[in-house]
């Protein structure tokens, strides 16, 4: 299996919260070799984006890093209590099948915490839709606990310790993945 993951960031805005802290767990990964393939909104032509065109050059591209991945970093803002509707655009161009069987993670922002339960449950649909394998438990931070400026972001302990554990949890189950399909030889 590979060790690749997807990272899809459906924040309008490139330097926003939920990006950047989706991005601290992306930048952990790769420090442990893991390749991570990042895609943002603006990649795409947003006619691809509004009718779901999956044969465009990024487009296409992206399907193709989703199928191969082991595993999806889903990155978003809470917009009225689910995730916002740039994650839909880009999760309405990978087909049904693609994500099956894989790892994911959801990272969200929000200034509400209440809001966190109902993009769970979005979250949890879409994941039985995919028929996903193994879901690494969700990073929700408050607006608050995550300060940023033009180029840099810095978290409260708590928001530190939920980016580390996900990122530790991610990469041990793509290693334990990585383990569990080599060949077994037994010398005799």
């Amino acid at each position: 299996m590979s060790r690749v993951v997807l990272f899809i960031s459906g924040s309008p805005q490139p330097t926003s919260r939920s990006t950047r802290v989706a991005r601290a767990v992306a930048d952990r990964l790769e420090e442990g070799d893991v390749l991570v393939r990042r895609f943002v909104l603006s990649d795409f032509e947003s006619s691809d984006l509004v009718y779901a065109r999956g044969d465009g050059r990024v487009a296409s591209h992206f399907v193709e890093v989703a199928r191969a991945a082991s595993a999806v970093i889903f990155s978003t803002p809470v917009y009225k209590g689910t995730y916002s509707g740039g994650l839909k655009l880009l999760i309405d161009l990978i087909p049904p099948d693609a994500l099956a069987g894989k790892t994911v993670l959801a990272v969200a922002t929000a200034r509400v915490g209440r809001h966190f339960q109902s993009v769970q449950r979005a979250f949890d649909d879409l994941y039985r839709f995919f028929d996903v394998g193994f879901v690494i438990p969700s990073v929700f931070l408050l607006d608050e606990q995550v300060q940023t400026d033009e180029r840099d972001a810095r978290w409260e302990t708590n928001a530190s310790l939920a980016i580390e554990r996900a990122a530790t949890a991610l990469q041990s189950t793509l290693l334990s993945s990585e383990l569990a399909s080599e060949p077994v030889s037994v010398a005799g």
